[in-house]
């Protein structure tokens, strides 16, 4: 299994809400794709975001993956680990920065490089 980054997020709102958070951050709106549990999906600039909205990871490496609802995968297609990090950090603070959102991202599962959560909140949900 290859590592990728990934976002997880408890939007703590509607579904349509993240998803036009995410079409605003991402500058596309993604599509509607559910195939091997991947919802939605876009393609930017050679960079697959892939967003599930329910998910079956467990607790794990002191993150509480189980409380976080979506997570959105970030994938470079030609397998650019800095191109791909430079992107999810991008994305991450964006979604970050309009404080709707707790948010983690990983690496591999494994790294945790940042986590936010709106003003006035604990960071997990």
């Amino acid at each position: 299994m290859t590592a990728y980054h990934d976002i997880f997020i408890h939007p703590g709102g509607p579904e349509e809400t993240l998803l036009a958070d995410l079409a605003e951050v991402c500058g596309t709106r993604l599509r509607r794709i559910g195939v091997e549990g991947v919802d939605y999906g876009a393609d930017i600039g050679g960079t697959a975001l892939e967003l599930e909205l329910d998910h079956d990871y467990e607790d794990d490496k002191g993150v509480p993956f189980e409380r976080y609802r979506a997570v959105l995968t970030v994938r470079d297609f030609g397998g650019d680990k800095d191109r791909e990090r430079l992107t999810a950090e991008d994305l991450f603070h964006r979604l970050a920065a309009l404080q709707r959102y707790w948010l983690v991202l990983v690496f591999d599962l494994q790294k945790v490089i940042d986590r936010s959560a709106p003003l006035g909140h604990d960071l997990h949900p």
